[in-house]
């Protein structure tokens, strides 16, 4: 096998190598899920106290413990936004409610439930969703529910206020946030959670398919280009280097197809010239030497016989 050919394909198999290695690298980093939607949520909540002599300031923030019986209002802030990346246009609705649940048996079995509506929208279309909304909850209000509901029946339960933030997106439900407020208990914890399941299910995996396309298009631009290094440049490289050798001539030689024998490798023509210390002639892509009236001829980056030119 001609040297040059060992070379390309050398190259190439290295090449590979080195794109399956960036390839494993950067698929391995990459074949996480890549949102089509970009969400941001900035909900939070604070707990406004009754006047009283032992707290200087009347406002907690989020994560503490708070003393029931001392709680006026809990403030929740609803910020929520969302943008689809292709920019197509987003189809939502969301409400906003309270909802009450009584338990029994250490809260195992619900015996109780109602519902209170803050909020209620329908069929908004716009290139993104930004909701705003803030509530002051009155959290004695449904204390003093809770109470006349457990008086009415002569029980004792254990009951949760939840507050929810219900987005629909395109025609996709997504429980985004969730507030648990302990009812029965003198000192409360307030816990929120969001739920990004839309985010979860509305994601783009990078296919099969788009790999073996990418690996074509590199594999192919690496043999191209390897074809190019070696035939080409590879080729002017050496006539560069043997040019005190060869004569240009304006005029085509007449020869007879009987004295050609045709090289295919430019390296073999310059060996035969500097064995017999003789020139090389070229006629523009023809270059050619002659030994006892025999022609030896390369034609260079154009596969054609020369006596059909």
């Amino acid at each position: 096998m001609p040297k040059k050919k060992k070379k390309i394909k050398i190259l190439i198999i290295l090449s590979i190598i080195i794109l399956l290695i960036l390839e494993v690298i950067y698929f391995s980093k990459n074949m996480q899920r890549n949102n089509i939607y970009e969400a941001k949520n900035k909900t939070y909540y604070e707990v406004t106290l009754k006047p009283n002599t032992y707290f200087i300031d009347n406002k907690i923030e989020a994560n503490n413990y708070y003393i029931a019986n001392s709680i006026k209002t809990i403030d929740i802030y609803f910020n929520y936004y969302l943008k689809n990346k292709t920019k197509k246009n987003i189809n939502y609705s969301y409400d906003i409610t309270t909802t009450l649940k009584s338990y029994a048996d250490n809260g195992t079995k619900l015996i109780w439930s109602k519902d209170f509506n803050l909020k209620k929208t329908n069929n908004i279309k716009k290139k993104e969703i930004n909701i705003k909304e803030n509530y002051k909850l009155d959290y004695q209000y449904y204390v003093n529910y809770v109470k006349a509901f457990e008086k009415y029946y002569n029980i004792k339960t254990e009951t949760y206020l939840y507050v929810k933030l219900d987005i629909k997106i395109n025609d996709q439900n997504n429980s985004h946030v969730l507030l648990t407020i302990p009812i029965n208990e003198k000192i409360i914890e307030i816990t929120m959670k969001e739920d990004n399941t839309f985010l979860k299910n509305n994601t783009k995996n990078i296919e099969f398919y788009e790999i073996l396309v990418f690996d074509f298009i590199v594999i192919f631009i690496i043999i191209t280009a390897s074809k190019i290094l070696f035939s080409k440049n590879n080729e002017e490289f050496i006539l560069k280097e043997y040019n005190d050798i060869i004569i240009a001539i304006k005029n085509r030689p007449n020869i007879s197809s009987n004295n050609i024998i045709y090289l295919t490798n430019l390296k073999d023509l310059i060996n035969i010239a500097v064995n017999n210390n003789i020139n090389i002639f070229n006629y523009q892509n023809d270059y050619y030497t002659i030994i006892n009236n025999t022609y030896y001829v390369y034609v260079l980056n154009i596969n054609e016989d020369l006596s059909n030119r």
